[in-house]
């Protein structure tokens, strides 16, 4: 029986700090549904917070202290001094490895425009995959170090609460399918739009998808969505794109709509 993210939570509140334990598993649930999203910024935001309660929480788990203010670069520190100022309960190797993959999340979330304010860049796709991707590298390794069970049982584990957050998608061997049947056929065309590698896919092929509606539906849900500009042809023959507009549908109104 998978866990829920509550459960897991739970299970970790008896290792390490209860505020910890919530911030690792809800920050990381939200990144990823953020990142679904294409929310880019808040999907990092949620990065550098997944950052700070897993130094904290391998903090306490290291040196047995429970700290609420530092940051993660001084945890980080502490966690791989090898000068014998405190004992470890963690082994080399592991510290210095979690510790290395905090800090690159923690300090690129910091200079790619997603906190400060940069001339050069702002949050995007690329910077978003990096930070999703360690940040489920820094999940599962905490979870390895916290939570005495088997690998396969954690991998199966991540990879369900993902699932069981992200309930409006489905993804098998690299073809989606929306799980609500009650998506009607503009909200189906958005989403798979949305999901798509680079917000885009063949017409045909978002016809094929798009199992929940008739393919007339479907074909007058994306004249309609063309009309409002929320999609648009791209410059390859029979191929169309999810704008921001309708990006902006998908993050505030459809996927709230499905999660309520």
């Amino acid at each position: 029986m998978p866990l829920s993210s509550k459960q897991l939570a739970a299970e970790l509140a008896r290792i390490v700090d209860p505020s910890f334990a919530d911030a690792i598993v809800d920050s990381y649930v939200e990144m990823q549904q953020r990142f679904f999203a294409g929310d880019w910024q808040p999907s990092e935001l949620d990065g550098g917070r997944l950052c700070e309660a897993v130094a904290r929480a391998c903090y306490q788990l290291d040196a047995g202290t429970i700290t609420h203010s530092q940051l993660p670069k001084e945890l980080c520190e502490k966690l791989e001094d090898e000068r014998n100022l405190h004992s470890h309960n963690l082994n080399a190797k592991a510290r210095r490895h979690i510790s290395r993959a905090i800090m690159l999340v923690y300090k690129f979330r910091s200079d790619r425009g997603s906190v400060h304010i940069s001339p050069e860049y702002t949050a995007n796709e690329m910077d978003s995959i990096l930070m999703v991707h360690a940040g489920k590298w820094i999940f599962a390794e905490f979870l390895r170090l916290a939570w005495i069970k088997d690998r396969k049982v954690i991998a199966e584990t991540i990879a369900d609460i993902i699932q069981l957050e992200h309930s409006l998608i489905h993804e098998l061997d690299g073809t989606p399918l929306i799980l609500d049947h009650n998506a009607s056929a503009p909200e189906e065309v958005l989403l798979l739009l949305n999901h798509a590698d680079g917000h885009k896919l063949q017409k045909d092929e978002l016809t094929r998808q798009a199992k929940n509606n008739s393919d007339s539906s479907v074909a007058v849900a994306i004249s309609r969505l063309t009309k409002s500009n929320e999609i648009r042809a791209t410059g390859t023959p029979g191929e169309l794109a999810i704008t921001p507009k309708g990006q902006k549908r998908v993050i505030e109104t459809i996927i709230p709509k499905f999660k309520a």
